[in-house]
C-alpha cells in the first residue's frame, strides 16, 4: 500500500461530520455502572431543560454551544429543582451534576464548548446516622442484665 493511498483512506475514514459527544462520554467511562448512571442522569437533565426523553447529538451540541451565563443558569436551576422540588439527597444531586460537568468538560476538550461549570459546586453530603455504636459502659450494663 502506498503512502498516498493510506492518506486518502485515512482522510475519508477519520472525519466525523457530527460528533456524538454524549456517546463518546459514555464510551470513555470504564465502569458499566458509571455509564448507566451518567446516561440516566443526562437523560433526566435534558428531560428537565428540553422536555425530551432522549437527548440527541443536536440537542447536546446546542447545550454545549450556549454562553456561560445561559449554561450556568440552566444547571443551577436544575440543581435547585432536584433539591427543592424533587427532594433528592445530596449524593444523588452531586452525581447528576458530575455527569453534566463531565459532558461539558469533554465538549470543551473537543472544541465544541466555550465554557466550564467549575463554578457549580456540589452539596456537602450530610451523614444521617451515628455508626459509632454504644459506649463500653453501656455494653457492660447490657451484659450484666440477667436473662429471663
Amino acid at each position: 500500500m502506498t503512502s498516498s493511498a493510506l492518506v486518502h483512506r485515512s482522510e475519508s475514514a477519520l472525519i466525523l461530520t457530527e460528533p456524538d459527544i454524549l456517546a463518546q462520554l459514555l464510551a470513555d467511562k470504564r465502569s458499566l455502572n458509571t455509564q448507566k448512571a451518567y446516561a440516566k442522569d443526562l437523560r433526566d437533565f435534558f428531560r428537565y431543560v428540553a422536555g425530551v426523553d432522549e437527548p440527541t447529538p443536536a440537542l447536546v451540541k446546542e447545550f454545549l454551544g450556549l454562553d456561560q451565563f445561559a449554561a450556568l443558569s440552566l444547571v443551577l436551576n436544575y440543581k435547585a429543582h432536584l433539591r427543592n422540588e424533587r427532594g433528592l439527597k445530596e449524593a444523588t444531586v452531586n452525581r447528576r451534576l458530575a455527569a453534566i460537568k463531565s459532558l461539558v468538560r469533554l465538549g470543551n476538550q473537543l472544541g465544541q464548548c466555550g465554557y466550564t461549570l467549575a463554578q457549580v459546586t456540589g452539596d456537602k453530603v450530610v451523614r444521617y446516622r451515628d455508626t459509632t455504636g454504644i459506649s463500653k459502659e453501656s455494653y457492660r450494663k447490657m451484659l450484666a442484665v440477667p436473662h429471663l
